[in-house]
């Protein structure tokens, strides 16, 4: 929800978008802080909130925000007649009215991390995760530990320069769906019930493409178009076949390829980094530590 500071001038990428007061404009006046989100798919914005007066807003898409410290937000009945106030817990994840005329003021100063997710990952979501009951009531997010979780993982990830590239914040897309489309008022679908894993020439693709492009950015809609299956099917078929998922075993790739450039003496630890698709030294040593147990050069010493 907006803040109350001037229009800041921003870059020519895509925002939060608002109806505010009858007028289409970005839904917090200030510039995001940090990166932008490397998703088309998944806005992602981190704002400093101040208190505010009263101001009417339509959300026309789905977002979710993470309160990241306590604060007080006043909503009114669109009358002026009448108003209550609600305390945001440190953490708590609110799941944004969408499409509805809301009057409301922050009533304290916030720190907030909002997402915006597209209509397609939530359609494409809806179709391929069976529902078996009605959907919960929106305002129980608050209490939903694994949006939380969700949320504060990716503001971890963002506020390192998204490190971990595209694919890991295509994966916690696909999760914040999969948790979204059961509550009830967000996009759903008549159900469709997949069974087992990819086939196995599927699997073979998904191997060599990412053999292929292995010091590049892969992200999860390039494995999934390459098989010719929907996001979410495939990472649902994808971690049925290797037990991991997508992110997890492009990593597991690029440790792989890693370690067979190491055993040539001419490739500093640098280079055998951007040659297996990490962005830095210090996020390629952390991840080969955690795969293999030692450090780099630790692994190349025993060669």
């Amino acid at each position: 929800m907006p803040e109350n500071h001037p229009p800041t001038q921003s870059d020519a990428r895509a925002r939060i978008m608002a109806i505010r007061n009858g007028e289409t404009k970005p839904l917090f006046d200030s510039a995001p802080f940090g990166p932008h989100s490397p998703s088309p798919s998944l806005l992602i914005e981190r704002h400093e909130v101040c208190s505010t007066e009263w101001q009417t807003v339509i959300i026309p898409e789905q977002v979710v925000t993470l309160h990241l410290r306590r604060c007080a937000v006043e909503y009114g009945d669109g009358t002026g007649d009448s108003s209550y106030c609600l305390i945001r817990a440190k953490g708590s994840a609110v799941i944004e009215k969408r499409a509805s005329e809301q009057r409301f003021r922050w009533g304290s100063s916030a720190s907030t991390l909002s997402v915006c997710l597209s209509d397609a990952a939530l359609e494409q979501t809806a179709d391929a995760a069976p529902l078996t009951s009605e959907g919960e009531p929106a305002d129980r997010a608050v209490e939903d530990m694994r949006l939380s979780s969700l949320l504060s993982a990716l503001e971890r990830e963002r506020s390192h320069g998204y490190p971990a590239g595209r694919l890991f914040v295509d994966g916690i897309e696909q999760a914040l769906a999969a948790i979204l489309v059961r509550y009830d008022g967000i996009v759903r679908h008549t159900p469709q019930v997949y069974k087992g894993g990819l086939a196995p020439y599927r699997m073979k693709r998904v191997t060599e493409f990412i053999q292929a492009h292995i010091e590049e950015e892969i992200t999860l809609n390039e494995l999934a178009h390459d098989v010719g299956l929907s996001s979410s099917h495939f990472c649902s078929l994808f971690r049925k076949t290797s037990g991991k998922t997508p992110h997890q075993f492009v990593l597991h790739c690029r440790i792989q390829h890693a370690k067979s450039l190491l055993a040539k003496p001419s490739h500093s630890i640098l280079d055998v980094a951007l040659a297996s698709g990490f962005r830095t030294h210090q996020h390629f040593s952390r991840i080969f530590r955690r795969q293999v147990g030692v450090p780099p050069s630790a692994y190349r010493a025993q060669l």
